[in-house]
């Protein structure tokens, strides 16, 4: 094993409570003192239990108390180690003033010499991550706020908070656990002490250069994994927890070594606010997984609030479909007059359309009236779109890039080689995503009808909401029957039918008084704080026209705000071109760097430096800031 991977030998002050200095020899037992506290100064949770183990193998099991220290009475002087228990995400980043890299520390917690017959060392540890949970799958129907605690972290770490939201076709995922010291393949000396509290779950990136893991099949969970070790990327992904989880350790990692952090040193590491939604409805269902983001927006809107209101700054990055649940709340807060609550929005690669942050609504395209969010730009002071016309995703390659067949067999050849696990362990969006979005990008067929034969997401939807009448026109080849032989009158009635039903819900939610009520007939229409009757009734005939052209929506969407930028908005629409001409619209783009969708992930070092550093990072702190980085 290399030098910079062993477990430090550190040597804490050998002087007594008394002042006295001892030998270890001139010891039968010593009391260890761990003093335990995390990077923002606040000593861990009273209570958590830490073993320490000594040079006799022995454990010594105690728990911390209301001032942060554990103590742990009759130790065997020498050589002692130390791991906390049930304590997830507290990961080790300094021992008495010595950093440590809390992924090794994980997996051989450094070993420290006790010799006086009471010692006392001081631990520092990172804060526990934060992730928001805004799924419709998790039954929880009040708003979805940050606790005291994690308030008081975000205040004392910058009094800021940086939010992340991923994208379509995304599952709610979980940690890994670091890897234990014994599945290390190059190890050639071990630690002589790891206490049974080692390589517990990992709430940071593992790093993977240079270490290569051993990983059975058990661990695996299948038989269907490739070797970690031929692909350092596949690799990466596996350590680093699954799906939201392994996206949100990412983007925190690079966030931090963007903002300067070192692997040499964790102790400035800061923390982000993971975000996670019901956008993983299916590789192919777009139009339920635009609605899910726009319920997770109107839940969003109750934690941006709390933010502002404690007076935390705050800056929100999201990926693809993200836009659109940050861009219903966004236009939320700003409809209630809520201005300027966001410091800087990143869209990366957004899955919304070009002219999303207009503030015409008739320039609208959507058959629905869901392309536009004529409010959002009210609350943020600055808003970045991050495009890339490379990405398959959104819309075709520029002509002279790589071929249709090309992209596909890219694709195909590695994923022969484990499709099944590739799918269960990485999530649609980083595999079959890119597959189908190959051939001139998937988000610009998000109203067709596929696969074929099948009716549209939009009619799939309505079904058993639209008149049954309306969804299902008579069969061609049908004769005309009875005193309404096309079924016009009823079509008709049906029809007013459930316009006196949307009404009704618009009439009944606006009774309510509620600022935020939650709507059903009218969830097309969610990104609307309050939906008027007028614009019920509107939403009604849009969808009757709709259907009348048998849910054939007539045009194409609009090109995506992440492959083509604000270029041809800014010539149509007088507030893109001021925003862009001040600098409170700007953009990256990343087409010389970025090739796929998902390529910030475990990005280049290209994308590094021009994306993470440039794009994101050294705007930050033109006018907010990431965590306590200067």
């Amino acid at each position: 094993m290399s030098d910079t991977l062993a477990p430090p030998a550190l040597q804490p002050s050998r002087s007594s409570a008394s002042g006295s200095r001892l030998l270890a020899h001139c010891c039968v037992s010593v009391t260890v003192l761990i003093e335990h506290r995390d990077t923002l100064g606040r000593p861990l949770p009273e209570g958590t239990q830490v073993e320490l183990c000594d040079i006799s193998r022995r454990s010594y099991t105690a728990r911390i108390d209301a001032d942060g220290v554990s103590r742990h009475e009759g130790v065997t002087p020498g050589k002692v180690a130390w791991q906390l228990l049930g304590c997830e995400g507290r990961h080790l980043v300094d021992v008495d003033d010595e950093p440590c890299d809390p992924r090794l520390a994980a997996a051989a917690p450094p070993e420290c010499v006790v010799a006086a017959d009471e010692t006392t060392l001081r631990a520092i540890y990172l804060p526990p991550p934060i992730l928001v949970n805004l799924r419709e799958d998790v039954g929880a129907a009040s708003p979805v706020l940050l606790s005291d605690e994690q308030l008081e972290q975000l205040r004392l770490a910058g009094n800021n908070a940086t939010l992340f939201l991923h994208g379509y076709n995304v599952p709610y995922g979980g940690y890994r656990h670091f890897a234990n010291w014994e599945q290390r393949d190059d190890v050639t000396e071990r630690p002589l002490l790891v206490p049974s509290g080692s390589a517990r779950i990992a709430t940071v990136r593992q790093e993977t250069e240079g270490v290569s893991i051993l990983v059975s099949s058990q661990t695996r969970g299948n038989h269907y994994a490739p070797s970690y070790q031929a692909n350092p990327d596949q690799r990466e992904a596996f350590l680093n927890g699954s799906a939201a989880h392994n996206w949100c350790l990412h983007m925190e990692y690079r966030l931090n070594s963007a903002a300067g952090m070192t692997d040499d040193d964790w102790r400035p590491y800061t923390r982000i606010v993971g975000v996670a939604w019901s956008g993983d409805t299916g590789a192919v269902d777009f139009f339920q997984a635009e609605l899910n983001a726009m319920a997770a927006g109107r839940r969003l809107v109750a934690l941006l609030s709390q933010l502002h209101e404690a007076g935390i700054a705050i800056n929100v990055i999201s990926h693809s479909l993200g836009a659109r649940v940050i861009l219903t709340a966004l236009n939320i807060l700003g409809e209630q007059g809520r201005y300027q609550v966001l410091d800087n929005l990143y869209l990366w690669q957004p899955a919304v359309a070009d002219n999303a942050l207009v503030n015409d609504p008739t320039q609208d395209s959507h058959p629905l009236g869901m392309g536009v969010f004529p409010d959002a730009h009210k609350a943020v002071r600055k808003a970045v779109v991050l495009l890339s016309q490379e990405d398959g995703i959104l819309g075709p390659p520029p002509e002279g890039t790589r071929s249709f067949w090309q992209q596909v067999a890219e694709k195909v050849n590695p994923a022969m080689r484990g499709m099944r696990w590739a799918l269960e362990t990485f999530g649609a969006d980083d595999w079959l995503d890119e597959l189908i979005g190959t051939a001139g990008g998937a988000y610009g067929k998000k109203w067709w009808v596929f696969p074929s034969g099948l009716s549209t997401p939009i009619a799939q939807y309505y079904d058993d909401k639209a008149p049954a009448d309306t969804v299902r026109p008579p069969v061609a080849h049908q004769p005309p029957v009875g005193p309404d032989p096309y079924g016009r009158e009823r079509a008709a009635r049906g029809w007013q039918a459930f316009r006196e039903q949307a009404i009704q819900e618009a009439r009944d939610a606006l009774a309510s008084g509620d600022v935020l009520p939650t709507y059903h007939l009218l969830a097309p229409l969610a990104h609307h704080a309050v939906i008027t009757e007028a614009r019920a009734a509107q939403y009604v005939d849009s969808l009757q026209a709709l259907v009348a052209r048998h849910w054939r929506a007539g045009k194409m969407p609009r090109a995506a705000l992440g492959h083509v930028g604000f270029e041809e908005v800014g010539k149509e629409n007088p507030l893109i071109e001021r925003k862009l001409g001040n600098k409170t619209f700007d953009f990256v783009d990343q087409t010389l760097w970025l090739f796929d969708h998902s390529g910030m992930r475990i990005p280049s070092e290209e994308v590094f430096e021009k994306s993470y550093k440039e794009g994101i990072y050294d705007r930050i702190k033109e006018s907010s800031r990431f965590g306590r980085y200067e």
